[in-house]
């Protein structure tokens, strides 16, 4: 090759070089434009659907956060989380996307929230309108002593709008980082985190949820500036303070998390909390190593974590005061001796006694001294009372740290696992007793549904913890009979008794203790298409002892179908199952039918003189895993009279998704059974 030819082929290359780093720099340039907050596009606002998702009434376009560290002389390293959001709204059902509410703590170490660069966009007159948020569209507000809420209200949202806006959280916590989460209910775009940690903290980052998450590491020397304080004492004469700006210099250890295209996460008929199995990321601290100074390893057990939380005054501490209702307490016990009567005793006492401010929390409010005085509190404070109680009664009752359905289930050991304490009664045989004195309507192990959420963690006073299975292992009943009539103009008349026990009997009791009378029958009367609902009667409502017993008389023309002199009538009358609850033709999460559970349905129906049953269902027998759920259904005729039994029962009320597809054929049975009709024709 002549020295010509070289240095041709040299000068290419370094065109091609200089080409492909122009192409790069070009790429990263509009890449990063791209997610950036002020840059709006006509095209964008015209846009009436989601590319994906055609049923989306809202979109996140793009979604970026970065976690990163800061150090003050005084307070040590603290944590700054930046996100920007850009959301485009489809549907007036999407404009709750519009506003957003950040929770932080405010006890002691403060953390803060602060929004910025909050903008509408909308096409007005084929013009881009902007409409800037403004300071009273911004609000924080009080949920307990220990958290508050910071939230945005966005102005001028109409269909078609963008909106984008940003917020800072600071925080002077590290042991945790923000929950950054992927996906939502609505389709996500681009989802993006960043995670810049000084080499001096290790983490461990925990990830659920099926999307597929991009992630890229990378290392980096970063200077930090660091002032202190010193008193040169090697002056002659008056020593004296003086402070040195220097460097603080280290490796940073970057992280990115990028996500694209993630679908919504569809809510489905018994899931417990949807945002439980959205695909997010959380980050625990697991290791410090400052220099010159031994590497520190944080305990990750629960363990440790239910030790951190029954040593704090707030907690533990709320358990031995009893000086206060010594005095009402032993007049109430006075002639009671057994243990199963001293518990409905004490917790009736707390339950009428106190009332439930609304707020949950598993550390004390105000304190269960003055929540007795007050007569009000939180579910610290009650069921903190509840278990002090309990105790100076001579029974081992504890508290049971719980997080609720709304709360999420713990991934990892943390404070934040839990947001709930309820008590716990062991006995000497070994049972357990489960109780929350925040609702009225509670029994001993009926704990209100959103409490019954996976597993909770009992502390004993001798500093054990042990887990604990919250769903109740006996099922409720709900028992329907009806005596009815079918005369030969189709119309239906009879009367219906319906017993509700256990979980059953609590639901009722919590939606129509204090409802009215006259609503209800109404309502009654046009959910069934009813003519008239008579002599309507309730038994124990307040007597929780004893099972609902609800009783009414009932009249309709419309159940029936008359056809070429045949009535067709639906055996199941106003209780069949019309559309099956399981509609995805796969699922991920679990099934969470909260408790196990018996619907039992007997019917009998005279039927018109001088009518025979020509056809009617035939009998069906379905069986699932065992009987994990089962399906029995009978229709015979005798003497005039169809007699009609039908038994739904589900014994385990958490199925996994393995049995999905199973349960999902057994309810489409169900209804097909239960929607058959039995054919009456003239003699």
């Amino acid at each position: 090759m002549t020295t010509q030819n070289l240095q041709l082929k040299n000068n290419k290359m370094k065109f091609m070089k200089t080409k492909l780093l122009i192409f790069l720099l070009f790429t990263t340039f509009i890449y990063s434009q791209e997610y950036e907050l002020g840059k709006v596009t006509i095209a964008q606002l015209e846009e009436k659907y989601h590319p994906k998702d055609t049923s989306a009434v809202a979109a996140i376009l793009f979604e970026k956060g970065k976690t990163s560290f800061n150090y003050e002389e005084m307070n040590g390293f603290s944590t700054t989380t930046e996100v920007l959001v850009k959301i485009k709204i489809y549907k007036k059902e999407g404009f709750e996307w519009a506003n957003r509410k950040i929770r932080h703590y405010i006890d002691g170490k403060k953390e803060t929230v602060s929004f910025s660069k909050g903008v509408t966009y909308n096409l007005v007159n084929g013009e881009i309108e902007k409409t800037k948020l403004k300071s009273s569209g911004e609000f924080t507000e009080k949920i307990n002593n220990f958290w508050s809420e910071t939230k945005i209200v966005m102005p001028n949202v109409k269909e078609g709008s963008i909106i984008e806006y940003a917020y800072i959280i600071k925080s002077p916590f590290i042991s945790n980082f923000p929950e950054w989460s992927f996906q939502k209910n609505i389709p996500v775009n681009h989802s993006e985190y960043t995670t810049l940690v000084p080499e001096y903290f290790v983490y461990n980052t925990f990830t659920k949820g099926f999307s597929n998450i991009k992630v890229t590491r990378n290392s980096d020397n970063r200077k930090m500036p660091y002032s202190y304080s010193y008193v040169d004492a090697s002056r002659a004469g008056t020593a004296k303070s003086e402070r040195v700006t220097t460097e603080l210099q280290f490796v940073e250890n970057s992280t990115n998390y990028i996500a694209e295209d993630v679908p919504a996460l569809k809510d489905e008929a018994f899931v417990n909390n949807i945002d439980n199995y959205s695909s997010s990321i959380l980050h625990e601290l697991s290791m410090t190593k400052y220099p010159n100074s031994p590497t520190k390893s944080y305990s990750s057990d629960w363990e440790s974590v239910v030790k951190t939380i029954y040593d704090n005054e707030d907690f533990g501490g709320q358990l031995n005061k009893a000086n206060f209702y010594e005095e009402d307490l032993n007049a109430l016990l006075k002639d009671i001796t057994t243990t199963e009567d001293k518990i409905a005793t004490i917790f009736s006492y707390v339950k009428n006694r106190l009332n439930w401010n609304g707020y949950v929390g598993y550390y004390s409010d105000k304190g269960v001294k003055k929540a007795y005085q007050e007569k009000t509190g939180n579910t610290a404070d009650i069921n903190l009372l509840l278990i002090s109680m309990l105790n100076y009664a001579k029974l081992n009752a504890n508290p049971i740290l719980l997080s609720t359905r709304s709360n999420g289930i713990p991934v990892f050991p943390s404070r934040n696992g839990f947001n709930y304490v309820i008590a716990g009664v062991e006995l000497s045989n070994g049972s357990l007793i489960l109780l929350d004195a925040t609702n009225k309507y509670a029994v001993p192990n009926i704990i209100p549904e959103n409490a019954l959420n996976w597993f909770g963690r009992i502390v004993r006073k001798n500093g054990t913890s042990e887990m604990i299975d919250l769903y109740p292992k006996k099922g409720s009943l709900e028992a329907v009979s009806i005596l009815a009539e079918l005369k030969a103009d189709g119309s239906i008349s009879g009367k219906q008794r319906k017993q509700l026990t256990d979980y059953n009997a609590f639901r009722y009791r919590s939606r129509h203790a204090n409802r009215n009378h006259d609503d209800y029958v109404q309502q009654l009367e046009k959910e069934h298409n009813f003519s008239a609902v008579e002599n309507y009667e309730v038994a124990n409502i307040n007597d929780l002892s004893k099972p609902v017993i609800e009783t009414y008389s009932f009249s309709g023309n419309s159940m029936t179908d008359i056809i070429d002199s045949k009535i067709y009538l639906p055996p199941m009358l106003f209780h069949q199952m019309d559309v099956n609850p399981f509609k995805s033709e796969q699922r991920s999460y679990p099934i969470d039918f909260s408790f196990p559970f018996k619907d039992s349905y007997n019917f009998s129906i005279k039927i018109p003189e001088g009518y025979v049953v020509e056809s009617k269902p035939e009998a069906l027998n379905l069986n699932m895993n065992q009987n994990m759920v089962s399906f029995r259904y009978s229709v015979s005729e005798n003497l005039g009279t169809i007699q009609i039994s039908c038994i739904v029962e589900v014994n385990s009320p958490i199925i996994e998704s393995d049995y999905y597809l199973h349960l999902k054929e057994l309810f489409s049975q169900i209804v097909l059974k239960q929607n058959e009709k039995i054919v009456l024709a003239k003699k």
